[in-house]
């Protein structure tokens, strides 16, 4: 079993888009929420542009609204492009984009050029302000988490998470969430996968895992990556468990991420995290 992931900041206050499903915008229960990873980003580290010597340099600032190729590369301490990565879920390196309310998602699996550049297609993007992570491990080096924020021109129509509840829609499927509180901003969550009224049995692999989390919080974009608990009959009732830290009160917005039938869809979720002893409260 893994031990639980926390949460890491973002330095800068900008969000992620990067959508793989129609769930997004529903909430979870007001319980604390969980969250569980097989290789968490640094617990604790801000997710900023630039950390152990490494930054993440985007090619541009702007996004067409209609979508495009989004190209960055991710420096290393001697300035030059990085081009050896390990895998993590079966991927060189995951770009979550979101934007800055949270009501939008996106995990995007880049591919990198023999120059070092990676290049991300976009989705159409609401204008707005937005904020791409890159979640990665350098070869020899580092597992890293770190972002940039871009800008998608046009007239902006703010918007904001739901309040929590404990079902959300997505694709056809219902998706169901129960969630426990441990010490210290411990979380467990459980999903619940449905499909016309009966749980789904034959959750297919997805990078690796019968599903993925990604938890972010609302204002300063904490963030991070999970992979589900391993405990054997787990998925067979159509259940994906997880565990993590959320290690300060907020709302959070929970990307639940599955396969079945072929296609990953995504359920999101609002949390809640209540007080945790001696974390400042992040404001909503």
């Amino acid at each position: 079993m893994n031990a639980p992931t926390t949460l890491a900041a973002f330095g800068i206050g900008l969000a992620v888009v990067f959508g793989v499903g129609a769930g997004i915008g529903v909430a979870v229960g007001p319980e604390p929420a969980p969250v569980e990873a097989e290789a968490p980003a640094p617990a604790g580290e801000g997710v900023v542009s630039a950390s152990d010597g490494y930054r993440l340099v985007p090619a541009s600032g702007l996004v067409d609204p209609a979508g495009g190729t989004f190209r960055f590369t991710i420096a290393g301490p001697d300035g030059a492009p990085q081009r050896a990565f390990t895998p993590v879920h079966e991927r060189d390196l995951h770009l979550i984009v979101v934007n800055r309310e949270l009501t939008s998602y996106h995990h995007l699996h880049p591919r990198l050029g023999r120059d070092g550049t990676w290049a991300a297609d976009l989705p159409p993007l609401a204008p707005g302000s937005y904020r791409a992570a890159a979640d990665f491990a350098v070869r020899g080096g580092p597992r890293l988490a770190l972002g940039t924020d871009f800008g998608v021109a046009g007239a902006y129509s703010p918007g904001r998470l739901p309040e929590p509840a404990r079902t959300a829609g997505t694709d056809g499927y219902t998706v169901s969430v129960d969630t426990s509180g441990g010490t210290a901003g411990a979380v467990t969550v459980a999903f619940t996968v449905s499909l016309d009224g009966r749980p789904v049995a034959d959750l297919e692999p997805h990078l690796g895992a019968r599903g993925h989390l990604v938890a972010m919080r609302a204002g300063d974009l904490a963030y991070a990556h999970v992979h589900p608990l391993e405990n054997g009959d787990d998925g067979d009732d159509g259940v994906v468990r997880f565990e993590a830290t959320l290690a300060s009160a907020g709302r959070y917005a929970l990307f639940f991420d599955f396969s079945h039938g072929g296609e990953v869809h995504t359920a999101a979720f609002t949390f809640d995290q209540r007080a945790v002893a001696g974390a400042r409260h992040q404001e909503h």
